[in-house]
């Protein structure tokens, strides 16, 4: 039976969190009609929802599901910027940026 582990954190903080790496790297909404506070918000709540279902799974297991999901995220975001690229669009981001010349290379 796997071992239940609890990871105490409310939405709030959870916000707060977000909004500190978005001062790091900041996202461009450029002119979508979007209510940034209300988009973290939401996807911070899925982001507790999706940890909650995890915590039946073992620690070791849970790590894999957290770093293969945080991969998927970074190779959605690059994507997103090398479609941008596509259109014309500046990248901002050297992260993406260096993960784009990586990807490039290996063709």
């Amino acid at each position: 039976m796997a071992t239940t582990h609890q990871i105490e954190i409310d939405l709030n903080t959870l916000v707060m969190l977000v909004n500190e790496v978005a001062k790091e790297d900041p996202l461009d909404y450029g002119d979508l009609p979007v209510d940034e506070m209300a988009l973290r918000h939401s996807c911070c709540l899925g982001a507790l929802t999706i940890l909650q279902n995890a915590a039946i799974f073992k620690a070791e297991d849970l790590l894999y599901v957290l770093l293969s999901s945080m991969a998927k995220l970074i190779e959605e975001n690059v994507l997103l910027h090398a479609q941008s690229v596509e259109k014309g669009e500046q990248i901002r981001s050297e992260l993406v940026v260096q993960i784009l010349n990586r990807a490039k290379k290996g063709r």
